[in-house]
């Protein structure tokens, strides 16, 4: 296909723009990652306090690292190569190793200094940043006065502004007011003297509206009843007759499973959400195994409306609320804390366990609290009136809770829990089934279970064969058939020989099944086959159970069972019995065992082995793991305890589980059960202070009454979603207004504290907080709320006096234009072409090419180079606020070349060759109306119609064409 024509459409959308890391962002990293490394490491020698500041080096202050000491600058912000403090802790020059010559920092610690310093070395402005070595002072906190800060009292509820009063815009045909909010809007406005936008066109509106709640586009049949015969004028008549046409539209889309699928998204990357960790792990055990079901709680939590005090409750305590009255629903919504980001494979576990807790509680603070309460796992807050101590109260909650049901070995990546969705009376049937279960096997496999896989010519010698169970590879048993002494591993096996190996705990036996009954003299011996290593062995001869003699054999040695002379039965096992005694993987052990009738005949292992006797040929000879008194398909009554086992196995595996949160530490750790934290000092688990009782920040609970049992999460969650927090209806409300507009009234919707930016318009966030909670915390309340005010209603296009003044529209005297998200990109290119499969819900899918929605593409934390990341996808490591919102050439490439994208271009266009007539006017419309939800302009149909001519000899390639131009314009990427 020739591609230029989409090049000429693109030409708006390919331009450069720098993504960079936000100042708060920057600021943040060097609370939580750069300023505890100066503060343990640097601060002996390089701090105001050092009792001998070495090298004339300063690094408590922005001042003191710029300007630098007898060597220079210790850093050029944005250049780490050029930095003297990167050269120094990485150790590559011999006259200059910071912390000293014989002590390097960890990689990791390295690794966040250069991309700090590669930020530009961000650092509070205006203060001085600790990194004194000695503990600390708790900061004395004036509680009263820091409640006076807008976030931090009880929001109270306003009065509602009258347009009109004092210096407020008076209402013109241009200035409606819908409700509340547009009075707070336009006070704003008249006090500045300017007038908001002229309301939005009623295809804009269906277009803003069905993406904001949906994040699809509007069909041309929705988008026709929506507009035919729009009511124009000022009249009674024609308000109304607009505001129900609005509010009909309203309550559609909220209705609709995808609105719980947008405004899920949403909350997803708030959280951190991810479908796996890594892409060499996807679907294995210790991977995100169940994220999906919590992804598919948060959407069908938003589609039913949950109440938001209920929504915030659920995912802290929802397996506590189960646990009184059963609802499997609610466990799941503790996945929330099992998505963490937290390092794994550490050998530290003390250290990953930290580390998940502060996971947690930064999640937890940031996005039900707007708070960066994780910043004070270190140190008291640097900002905001939270203290350690406040840090190390919820500690003591987290650290009583547990995402993990052990550590695993020292180095191994820890593997999440996996609780099974059971009411308490179901997990008893279930225990109780896996017990019978277990009892079932013992039976079954109690006995002598033979050896079933052969190998033959093993490591490349032919004659020299194997017998291993199925699935293992010990026990097992060696025979060299040949004539000649065969070498293998650390082993010699003589010519015409066997050797026996037991497993790590199981050991390895020899049966020979009596075929008369009467008196037989049995004999064996033994010589270590590997010498070279291993502990020796333990060896046992049995008849029936019976113990006949036995002993240990050492590393190299031999052992002998005399010949002895026994009585059997016929069908009785006399057995020899090769356990390990230790390091079992030298426990090849070369065996002879010889039978001897009265009669004279004789059956010999070696020989009948060597001469290729099969397991169990005359049912005389079997080599078997275990030892037990019979072999295993003897068992009494087998068929029927085996239909038994495959019920009660029906029954286990019918449980469906979940990954989140459990009552109780670790067990078998020091973290078991439920305890207060000690203050861990500078953040270390190996410095511990006072023990904290487990409780709540000060500054917004006051005094607290203990926690009396369990880990207190039910507390956090009740004090969380109480309408006397001054933040959590605030910081909800926020979220939402900002994706309605682009930017919230705080446009640092994760920070409410000092570092955060404060609300344009305080008293409307105060009302809408008040109302949230007025309406039972309704989601969908505030949702009509906003969509209904002529506020939201605008245009996005402002007179040139308003933009002026407003540039970054701070007093929304606008709408913001916005660029569709991934997902809404995505799932657009699906829906124009009517291939988007609408089911809701299930497991992620890995493959692009899928036509679900992208919220149901697999999303892996380590995987950057992906569709989403590269159309500013949440980043699924972070807690992300606010997308990133870059234009870059890759995204037109992409749209240009991709073969996802190049496929749903051929749809469109075979999708409008079968359903519409053959009239090229019509077509062009069709097109218009499915992807811009608007008739063709007069130019725009005659521009199409030319394109059109010049492919004339190929009529399908060339509406392949216009299609692409057409998907590929910012009409089509952009909403108004």
């Amino acid at each position: 296909m020739n591609h230029s024509p989409v090049i000429f459409g693109l030409a708006a959308l390919t331009f450069f723009a720098a993504a960079s890391h936000a100042a708060d962002d920057g600021i943040e990293f060097f609370e939580k990652r750069v300023r505890p490394v100066l503060s343990e490491h640097c601060g002996k020698c390089h701090a105001s306090d050092s009792e001998k500041i070495k090298g004339g080096l300063l690094l408590d202050s922005r001042d003191g690292w710029l300007k630098g000491g007898d060597s220079g600058p210790a850093l050029v912000p944005g250049d780490p190569e050029n930095s003297l403090l990167i050269k120094a802790v990485r150790h590559t020059d011999n006259d200059l190793k910071m912390p000293s010559k014989d002590k390097r920092l960890p990689d990791a610690v390295i690794a966040d200094l250069v991309a700090w310093v590669q930020m530009g070395a961000p650092s509070p402005q205006g203060g001085k940043p600790e990194i004194r070595t000695s503990k600390p002072e708790t900061k004395k906190i004036d509680y009263d006065a820091a409640r006076k800060l807008w976030a931090f009292h009880k929001p109270e509820r306003p009065v509602v502004p009258e347009p009109g009063t004092s210096n407020a815009q008076r209402p013109t045909s241009n200035v409606q007011v819908s409700n509340p909010i547009d009075h707070f809007i336009l006070a704003k406005l008249g006090e500045k003297g300017l007038a908001p936008a002229p309301p939005a066109g009623p295809r804009t509106l269906i277009r803003r509206m069905t993406f904001d709640l949906t994040g699809l586009p509007p069909t041309p049949e929705e988008t026709d009843a929506f507009t035919r015969d729009w009511p124009a004028g000022e009249d009674a008549s024609a308000i109304g007759n607009r505001k129900s046409r609005i509010e009909n539209l309203i309550t559609r889309l909220l209705a609709s499973p995808a609105y719980g699928e947008q405004w899920g998204r949403h909350w997803l990357d708030t959280v951190r959400y991810a479908d796996s960790l890594d892409a060499r792990g996807v679907g294995k055990e210790g991977d995100l195994l169940d994220a999906w079901r919590y992804r598919d709680w948060v959407v069908g939590a938003f589609n039913r409306d949950l109440p938001y005090d209920q929504f915030v409750t659920h995912q802290l305590a929802g397996d506590i609320l189960a646990a009184r009255e059963w609802d499997a629903a609610k466990v799941t919504a503790t996945g929330m804390y099992a998505i963490g980001n937290w390092g794994n494979g550490d050998a530290d576990k003390e250290k990953v366990y930290t580390d998940i807790v502060d996971d947690q509680i930064d999640v937890t603070g940031r996005a039900f609290l707007g708070l960066t309460l994780a910043c004070a796992r270190c140190h008291d807050h640097k900002f905001d009136p939270l203290t350690a101590r406040d840090y190390y109260g919820m500690a003591g909650v987290f650290f009583s809770s547990r995402i993990l049901a052990k550590f695993q070995g020292k180095g191994d990546g820890e593997k999440l829990a996996r609780w099974p969705l059971l009411s308490p009376a179901q997990a008893a049937e279930r225990a109780a089934a896996q017990k019978r279960i277990a009892e079932i096997d013992a039976q079954l496999t109690g006995g002598l279970q033979p050896l079933t896989v052969v190998k033959r010519d093993i490591f490349n010698k032919p004659g020299l064969h194997a017998w291993n169970p199925k699935g293992a590879d010990n026990p097992s048993l060696v025979i060299n058939t040949t004539d000649a002494e065969q070498s293998f591993i650390t082993i010699k096996l003589p010519a015409k020989s066997i050797a026996l190996h037991p497993g790590p705990k199981t050991a390895a036996s020899v049966a020979w099944r009596s075929p008369v009954t009467g008196t037989v003299r049995v004999s064996a011996r033994l010589r270590d086959a590997d010498p070279n290593c291993g502990d020796g062995i333990a060896w046992e001869v049995r008849r029936a159970g019976e113990k006949l003699g036995g002993g240990t054999m050492d590393n190299g040695g031999t052992a002998e069972f005399a010949e002895r002379e026994i009585t059997v039965k016929a069908g009785e096992l006399v057995q020899l019995i090769i356990r390990p005694r230790g390091e079992y993987t030298c426990d090849s052990t070369q065996t002879d065992f010889i039978v001897r009738g009265a009669d004279g005949a004789e059956w010999d292992l070696r020989d009948a082995l060597v001469r290729g006797a099969a397991q169990g040929q005359d049912d005389i000879w079997w080599v078997c793991a275990g030892e037990g008194a019979q072999l295993g398909g003897d068992v009494e009554g087998r068929p029927a305890l085996e239909e038994e086992k495959k019920t009660l196995a029906g029954k286990v595996a019918g449980a469906e589980f979940v990954q989140g949160l459990q009552e109780g530490g670790i067990p078998a750790t020091k973290y078991d059960g439920f305890h207060d934290a000690q203050i861990h000092t500078r953040g270390r688990y190996d410095r511990l202070g006072d023990t904290v009782p487990r409780a709540f920040p000060a500054l917004l609970t006051g005094e607290q009454p203990p926690i009396a049992a369990g880990s207190g999460r039910m507390e956090l969650a009740r004090w969380i979603a109480s309408a006397e927090n001054p933040l959590t209806a605030r910081v909800m409300v926020n979220r939402i207004w900002q994706h309605h507009f682009g930017e919230g009234i705080v446009r640092t919707p994760n920070n409410f504290g000092k570092l955060g930016t404060p609300p344009t318009h305080p008293e409307l966030l105060d009302w809408l907080a008040t109302e949230f909670v007025k309406s039972g915390w309704s989601v969908k309340a505030i949702h009509r709320l906003i969509l209904t005010s002529a506020t939201y209603q605008q245009s996005s296009t402002a007179a040139p006096a308003a933009r002026k003044a407003d540039a970054d529209n701070q007093l929304f005297t606008r709408q913001n234009r916005r660029r569709l998200s991934a997902e809404e990109l995505r799932d657009s290119l699906l829906a124009t072409t009517g291939a988007l499969d609408r089911t809701v819900g299930g497991a992620s899918l890995r493959d692009l090419a899928a036509p679900r929605r992208t919220l149901y593409i697999t999303t892996i934390r380590s995987d950057r180079a992906t569709y989403q990341m590269l159309f500013d996808g949440a980043d699924p490591s972070a807690i992300v606020e606010k997308r990133t919102d870059s234009v870059v050439a890759p995204q037109a490439l992409w749209l240009l070349n991709h073969p996802f994208a190049l496929a749903q271009t051929k749809a469109l266009a075979a999708l409008l060759l079968r359903e519409t007539p053959d009239d090229d006017t019509a077509r062009i419309a069709w097109l218009y109306a499915r992807l811009f939800a608007r008739p063709p302009v007069a130019e725009e149909t005659q521009i199409a119609l030319a394109a059109l001519a010049r492919g004339k000899t190929d009529a399908p390639a060339a509406w392949e064409q216009l299609c692409q131009v057409l998907l590929c314009t910012n009409e089509f990427v952009y909403l108004d």
